[in-house]
């Protein structure tokens, strides 16, 4: 089992493999490259395909079509992809990657120190919006008068990408009962991190306690 005839060149580092196993037992196009029936792709090797186009793809462009329709396997992986959810993780296992599914076991965080700093961030500046790391020109919305539920943070005026969102749900007596912060990747739409607060009162009014759960 060989590489394809047509790929451009070899890559040090990385690997997204996939298989042509077409059932009509044809050549297949994948980023406009084609693979030739039970010959194999790295598609991180096509020029100018990053990570980020394999996830989107995965998501929901031609790859998962692909992957669906029985045209390809997956044979080698070991791009970053925690951030999809249990469903799409399901999937994707099926389709043959193991790799960069999970965080990476050992004791420590299991995550980046990129990854912690926005964490981070997402705590600190939890209820005054982006801060340190981020570019300036962030825009406020909110929803619900004169008790928000919604209150979104744009990386702009115009609303294209989410930075920040919270949510909050309130009791009978309309003060907060479960509040849920979601931090967003760099694409404006995938939750990274999640931030969930569930508070309960004395005399329904006053806060009693907080319990805080991270995701």
């Amino acid at each position: 089992m060989g590489m394809d005839d047509f790929a451009p060149f070899l890559k040090i580092n990385g690997c997204f493999i996939v298989m042509n196993v077409s059932p009509q037992v044809k050549t297949i196009s994948i980023f406009k490259y084609p693979i030739n029936y039970q010959r194999t792709r790295d598609l991180l090797q096509i020029p100018g395909v990053a990570e980020a186009d394999i996830r989107a793809s995965l998501l929901k462009g031609e790859l998962q079509h692909k992957i669906r329709a029985k045209d390809i396997i997956v044979i080698c992986s070991d791009i970053d992809l925690l951030q999809f959810n249990d469903a799409q993780k399901a999937f994707l296992q099926g389709a043959g990657i193991t790799e960069g599914l999970e965080v990476p076991g050992g004791g420590g965080t299991g995550i980046t120190a990129d990854e912690h700093a926005t964490l981070r961030q997402l705590i600190h500046f939890i209820d005054e919006g982006p801060g340190d790391g981020f570019a300036s020109g962030a825009y406020k919305i909110v929803t619900g008068q004169p008790f928000p539920i919604s209150i979104v943070w744009y990386t702009s005026l115009a609303m294209t990408h989410k930075l920040v969102e919270k949510l909050i749900a309130y009791n009978a007596n309309q003060t907060p009962a479960v509040i849920t912060w979601h931090m967003y990747a760099i694409d404006g739409f995938t939750i990274i991190h999640t931030v969930t607060d569930t508070i309960t009162y004395i005399n329904n009014a006053f806060e009693a306690s907080r319990t805080r759960t991270i995701s």
